[in-house]
Order: structure tokens, then C-alpha cells, then sequence
């Protein structure tokens, strides 16, 4: 097989022919006698927002908390004296007035103890008498007339408390109620200290509830409340009592409610909702999906300025349902971005576009 030798001056003789022709078309590179136009950077288009405006609207809040419903009055008759129990003339779940006779106790002690010491009384004042008259004509000593004067004080007072304890044996109603519940039979004896019955008041009642240092400064005494059972009736009421110091365990309030009770409903002992209606307020109500968190955890939303920046703002919330929140912290009026809030910052300006092309 044979090899064609290709000769050196062939190649350089051809490059030398191109480079010939290139110049001779004119094709020639030349640094141009002006600058170029400088370019103008292209405008950035702010950010577009949707906002509506918000109206400051009079707000009549209230303040829910949870609460147990107390009765009015309720009281467990102790025995002041031992006895039996010779009769229990009230039915349990009966309505009683005050002062009437809840349980008998055996007396006959004591009402001879009293017989006994009304006759010596008796005795003793006679002598005393006697005294004074011996001793106007000089005829005892001041010391026997003193004797009899302090002997019959002795008589005096012994009489007294036997015919307290007499009045023991038959303890009665302190205030009208309901004699609730009994803790003896007739025929038990009755130790004294023992508990004999309870009486309890639910023509009124009280709930109580704690609320929370944060909300105490708006409550006022005398605020109407409403009590809500667990059936979901009602009950109206008003705020009587806030405690003038925190429960140092929980760091909240004690507060008392009165609500009337006419039909004497047995609910007391039970739990309820309360909503304690406070003062009127200037608020915004808003959509709830307006409301979020700053970095220090702050309810906060956003708006925008006069100058079309977006700022943003820390609220407190006065109530929420699901038809939106109210507000306050904010002007009277403001623009609060609806749509776009989480995609710009405060300070930044935007673009504005009202809802409903406003």
C-alpha cells in the first residue's frame, strides 16, 4: 500500500492565499468611533395588596369564665346539748320559716333543773330584800347584805343558762330555707357538737369564679352577668363581690355573682358558664383570618399607611365566634390588608387595590 508525502511549503503557500482573500473583502474588526448607549435599569413593580376599610363600631363585650353555683345560705344545725332525739316534726325537702322547731331532744332534765332554780331564785330575792331592809335600820352588817346580793346574781345566772340549755333542745330554722337533709333518727342520741341537720337558702343564689389578673382590671361591681346551665337555660344576675387580692396559688380573682332563684330550681352545688357583660367599649370587629403573631408573640395585623407602606400594628382581643373578632388598639379608621399581607413587610411599600374595586 503506498503513502502520499504531502509537502510542507504546499500548506504554508495555501495559508498565505486565504489570508489574502479575508483582507481583501473588507471584513476588518474596528473599534467603534462612539460609546454605546448606556441601558436604563428596569423599574420593580411593588408588590400588590388587597385592603378594606375598618370603622371603629361601639362594642358591648363580655367576659366569659367558668363558674359553681352556691346556695344563698346554708347552714348544718349542730346539737349545743345532749339528748335523745324524741321527734323530727319537719319532713326532709321541706320549705320551713324562720324559727321554726327542726328537732326535739329530750328535756325533762332540764326543764325541772329550771323549775328548780326559778324557785330558788325566787328564795334568794326575798332574802335580799330582807337584807336591805335590816340593813336601812342597822340591824346586819354590809358584808350579810352583800352575801345575799351575790347570791342571788349566782342564782340569777345559773337560771339563765339552764333555761338556754331548755331552748337547746329544740333547735330552730335560723332563716327561712329548706330543711335539706337529716343526719339522725328518732331515738339516737345526740352528742352535743353532733350535726343533726342541714338547712340551706336557694330562693338567691351565688356563683363563684376566679378570673384571671388580666382581666380583673374591667370588672366593676354591679355589672349584669348571665348564668348559663347545663341545659342551656339562663339565669340573670348581677356582680356583687371581686376580691381585693389573688389566690396566691393561681394568681386569679375571686368573684362572686347574686342570681335570683324564685322557683327555687335545684341546681346549686352544679357548675355553669358565665358571661359578665363589662362596659362599653369603642372596637373593630375583623375576620379572624386577619389576626396573626409578631416574633414576641403579640396578636397583631397588618395595614397600610397613608404613604401605601405596610405597617403593623398589636391589637387585644376583646372576644372572638366564628363570624370574626373584636378589636381594639386601632384608629377609628383603617385600612387593613385583606389579601397579601404574608407576602410583603412592614415598611415596604405596595401597591394597593381596595376590595369590591373600591
Amino acid at each position: 500500500m503506498f503513502k502520499t508525502k504531502i509537502n510542507p511549503l504546499w500548506i504554508a503557500a495555501g495559508l498565505v492565499v486565504l489570508l489574502i482573500l479575508w483582507l481583501a473583502s473588507g471584513d476588518v474588526l474596528q473599534a467603534p468611533d462612539e460609546a454605546p448607549e448606556a441601558t436604563e435599569p428596569t423599574a420593580t413593580t411593588p408588590d400588590r395588596v388587597q385592603v378594606r376599610e375598618f370603622q371603629a363600631q361601639t362594642h358591648q363585650a363580655r367576659l366569659p369564665v367558668q363558674g359553681q353555683i352556691e346556695a344563698w345560705q346554708e347552714v348544718e344545725i349542730l346539737a349545743r346539748v345532749g339528748g335523745e332525739v324524741l321527734a323530727l316534726p319537719v319532713e326532709q325537702g321541706t320549705l320551713v320559716e324562720k324559727g321554726r322547731v327542726l328537732v326535739r331532744l329530750d328535756a325533762e332534765d332540764r326543764r325541772a333543773r329550771v323549775k328548780q332554780l326559778e324557785a330558788d331564785l325566787a328564795l334568794v330575792d326575798a332574802e335580799v330584800e330582807a337584807s336591805e331592809k335590816l340593813r336601812a335600820r342597822d340591824l346586819n352588817s354590809q358584808i350579810e347584805q352583800l352575801s345575799a346580793v351575790a347570791e342571788q346574781a349566782r342564782v340569777r345566772a345559773e337560771l339563765e343558762a339552764a333555761q338556754l340549755a331548755l331552748r337547746y333542745t329544740e333547735p330552730q330554722a335560723p332563716f327561712d330555707g329548706i330543711f335539706d337533709r337529716r343526719f339522725v333518727d328518732e331515738g339516737d342520741y345526740a352528742q352535743p357538737g353532733q350535726t343533726l341537720l342541714r338547712l340551706v337558702d336557694i330562693s338567691r343564689l351565688r356563683v363563684s369564679a376566679q378570673v384571671s389578673q388580666q382581666d380583673v382590671h374591667k370588672l366593676e361591681a354591679g355589672y349584669p352577668a348571665t348564668v348559663t346551665l347545663l341545659d342551656n337555660s339562663q339565669l340573670q344576675g348581677e356582680l356583687t363581690y371581686i376580691a381585693a387580692v389573688a389566690d396566691p396559688e393561681t394568681r386569679s380573682y375571686y368573684v362572686e355573682i347574686q342570681v335570683d332563684n324564685p322557683d327555687r330550681r335545684r341546681i346549686a352545688g352544679g357548675s355553669a358558664s358565665i358571661q359578665i357583660q363589662l362596659a362599653d367599649a369603642q372596637a373593630h370587629h375583623i375576620p379572624l383570618s386577619l389576626l396573626s403573631l409578631d416574633g414576641d408573640g403579640r396578636m397583631v395585623v397588618r395595614y397600610v399607611d397613608d404613604e401605601q407602606r405596610v405597617r403593623e400594628q398589636p391589637v387585644q382581643l376583646l372576644s372572638a365566634n366564628r363570624e370574626g373578632a373584636w378589636v381594639t388598639g386601632l384608629p377609628e379608621r383603617i385600612d387593613l390588608i385583606t389579601q397579601g399581607a404574608g407576602f410583603v413587610e412592614p415598611g415596604q411599600e405596595v401597591e394597593v387595590v381596595r376590595a369590591g374595586g373600591e
